[in-house]
């Protein structure tokens, strides 16, 4: 298992028309969001205006979307449309399909492609995590976005880890049937796993 820290000042930010994404993570560290060739990345996107902007087309991956601060209007073109609200509504959708949002907001990205499967939710209170939900993969995360406060993980036989506003945490390889002891400082954590 290898655990990793990425701090909020060493994510990679690109300016985007109305707003700017900061890439957390992706994998593998070689692609890139641009040439479509990663098999997931999890990101932040900030918009500062109500003017309607569509998403980048992302066939072949899946997205999962949670909005961290501001409510959203999501419209997926013959499909539905959602109000997101923070910490509350999941939108999992087809990065294929035709989308769009309006609204000041700062959301919370996981893309996965076709070869991986993810999973998104929200983690309010102390609890224990235990990776029971991991497939049959060559390849394994759970991953913890904290947006503030601070959160403390224990494992058996690691030291304890501790991340704070704007931090990402990655467990890489985590075993199955691991307990993740969590507890919380006036924070609330986007929760992750993938599977490839």
């Amino acid at each position: 298992m290898k655990i990793s820290v990425i701090k909020e000042q060493d994510v990679i930010i690109s300016k985007w028309a109305g707003g700017e994404s900061r890439q957390y993570y992706i994998y593998p560290p070689y692609t890139s969001y641009a040439s479509r060739n990663f098999l997931f990345r999890v990101s932040m996107a900030i918009s500062n205006s109500d003017v309607e902007a569509e998403y980048s087309d992302l066939e072949n991956f899946t997205r999962h979307l949670i909005m961290l601060e501001g409510t959203a209007q999501v419209f997926h073109e013959n499909h539905y449309d959602i109000i997101m609200n923070p910490y509350e509504e999941i939108d999992v959708f087809d990065g294929g399909w035709k989308s769009s949002a309006k609204g000041k907001v700062t959301d919370f990205n996981l893309m996965t492609s076709k070869d991986c499967k993810g999973s998104m939710s929200v983690i309010y209170k102390n609890c224990t995590v235990v990776t029971d939900d991991l497939e049959n993969s060559s390849h394994n995360w759970i991953i913890f976005f904290c947006n503030s406060g601070k959160a403390s993980f224990s494992l058996s036989s690691v030291e304890n880890v501790i991340v704070t506003e704007g931090e990402l945490l990655i467990f890489e390889d985590i075993s199955p049937e691991t307990k993740i002891n969590i507890k919380l400082e006036n924070s609330k954590l986007i929760k992750m796993s993938v599977n490839c």
